[in-house]
């Protein structure tokens, strides 16, 4: 698999290196499948009707890029269109992932080369952002090389997972009128080697993380009342596991890994997992070199369709979900074709729109998605969001 190049300003971009050792400490730095947000995009709680959106109202939209210490927040149409609300926020250098809450209260962005998450509130009216600390970046947690942070659905609590070596995931209790996160004592756990994404199931009740070094996805249990995690098991062997999303209705997860995605069924008193029986991997390179490096995931808003955003290859997978056994069907091959190195994916609430952030061509792409999850091709780029745009988050109203 190859090694993209860096950004012309020699910041931080993406390699696939087995071994996953980053050099943090030099100016050009390469990370290994890691330049995206929390990279699972889409997919809430409940289920839509069929073919169509969760919300008829205009969203707020919020743009991070690796290669620009900064959020811009934008205005986000039913058609999909986007328009800057101001001009950008400062945040850590090499933001990493953008984590907004669902309500619309605040966000947070992981900042890959910073030893913070920093935080804003939102202007429930206009969507535009202010820092919730004065400080340089609004730090709001001292964690070091944050990844991907999540908020339960009641954004109550965060989760961040941190670390480019040795990696943890630390929770906190959420100030819902201010955005401030407070660590949970006791509440740091160790998981594997860089990880990289953290999911929530819809029903609140279940926690996941991808992580990228060791090929894992570990599972915790969460106390709804507490925010308090337990963890259920590991799940082991899918090299360069980058992302991770809960079905719909709760009764699957799924991984991407090198060229593929896993599915599992969960348990459903204590969140661990099984693997589906066989063939529980599904391919998103059946046509070789068109499907590479899933980075990646997002599910529409009813559940039905899953997309990938291949890296290497620069294209969108697109999937049709059972929802009563996990299995996955490709829906369009090859992929989709995407600006250069979409990181990350996400739905559109109304179901009507799939956004990529694709970093070498500092881009978002833009698709139609049609009644039955397929993408309208080519993408409508939407150019200058950023040296490096690699992440996109979108709030949820209903």
């Amino acid at each position: 698999m190859r090694i993209t190049l860096p950004f012309t300003i020699g910041t931080l971009k993406r390699s696939l290196i087995g071994t996953l050792s980053i050099l943090a400490i030099v100016p050009l730095i390469y990370f290994a499948a890691c330049s995206s947000s929390d990279d699972n995009g889409g997919g809430g709680g409940g289920t839509p009707p069929p073919g169509g959106g969760g919300s008829s109202a205009n969203q707020f939209a919020y743009v991070i890029a690796a290669g620009e210490p900064w959020i811009q927040a934008y205005n986000l149409d039913n058609s999909g269109n986007l328009t800057a609300i101001g001009g950008p926020m400062v945040t850590g250098n090499e933001p990493h992932h953008v984590d907004v809450d669902r309500a619309g209260r605040y966000v947070y962005v992981s900042n890959h080369n910073s030893a913070f998450v920093s935080g804003y509130l939102i202007n429930s009216q206009t969507g535009s952002l202010s820092p919730i600390n004065p400080a340089p970046g609004s730090p709001v947690t001292t964690d070091s090389e944050p990844h991907s942070s999540v908020l339960d659905m009641t954004g109550s609590f965060l989760y961040v997972v941190s670390g480019i070596g040795a990696s943890t995931l630390t929770a906190y209790t959420v100030n819902t009128s201010t955005g401030v996160p407070t660590a949970i004592p006791g509440q740091t756990f160790a998981v594997g080697t860089h990880g990289h994404n953290v999911t929530i199931s819809p029903n609140n009740q279940f926690l996941y993380v991808a992580v990228e070094g060791s090929g894992e996805v570990h599972a915790f249990s969460r106390d709804t009342t507490t925010g308090n995690l337990t963890a259920r098991g590991v799940m082991t062997g899918m090299p360069l596991c980058d992302a991770v999303v809960v079905s719909n209705n709760n009764l699957f997860l799924f991984a991407a890994y090198t060229n593929a995605v896993e599915v599992f069924s969960i348990d459903q008193s204590t969140g661990s997992l099984t693997r589906i029986p066989p063939p529980s991997t599904f391919e998103t390179n059946n046509v070789p070199g068109t499907g590479t490096g899933p980075h990646s995931i997002a599910l529409s808003p009813n559940g039905l369709n899953l997309y990938t955003a291949n890296i290497n290859s620069g294209t969108v997978s697109v999937f049709g979900v059972n929802t009563t056994t996990g299995v996955l069907t490709e829906l369009q091959s090859p992929p989709v074709p995407t600006g250069a190195d979409p990181n990350y994916v996400i739905v559109h609430p109304n179901g009507l729109f799939l956004f990529t952030a694709d970093a070498v061509a500092d881009q978002l792409s833009r698709f139609s998605v049609n009644s039955g999850g397929t993408l309208v091709a080519p993408a409508t780029p939407i150019p200058n969001t950023g040296n490096g745009t690699n992440g996109i988050g979108i709030t949820q109203f209903q």
